[in-house]
């Protein structure tokens, strides 16, 4: 986290608290208070592993999430990886605000995407300024549909 500092060019680092998770109350109790303040987020680390510079399986980064349904309205072709599947699926939001959700899918999905007209469920972190769901992240074809 950075801090600003009289010369605004010039940053310093400020070294987080660290605690002890307790529970999983303990948990939420602590990613509400980051919340309140503007975080993102916590991460929680395995107190006997040494530190990575890369991603690693004693870090677990913790995140709220909404959860909202919207229709599909179309499908969009994968490139690079998802080459010959489907890349992302164009959605309509139930406010009427038009997205794409381009995550989550497995390789089977992108390769039978969900059908137009059909209804979906994803996660996102909040809304943008114009109203779109931010990082909107695929679940699951909404059950009975």
């Amino acid at each position: 986290m950075y801090k600003d500092v009289k010369d605004e060019k010039l940053k310093r680092v400020v070294v987080l608290e660290h605690k002890v998770c307790k529970s999983k109350e303990h948990l939420m109790e602590e990613l509400d208070s980051v919340i309140a303040k503007g975080g993102e987020g916590v991460m929680l680390r395995d107190p006997e592993s040494l530190y990575e510079n890369r991603r690693s399986a004693s870090l677990l980064k913790v995140k709220k999430f909404d959860d909202a349904e919207a229709t599909v309205t179309g499908h969009e072709r994968g490139t690079g990886r998802c080459s010959g599947m489907t890349g992302a699926i164009h959605v309509r939001g139930d406010d009427g605000i038009e997205f794409k959700i381009g995550s989550g899918f497995t390789d089977a999905q992108r390769m039978k995407p969900p059908k137009i007209g059909s209804r979906v469920t994803y996660k996102y972190m909040g809304k943008s300024n114009s109203g779109k769901p931010r990082f909107p992240i695929f679940l699951r074809v909404h059950p009975g549909m």
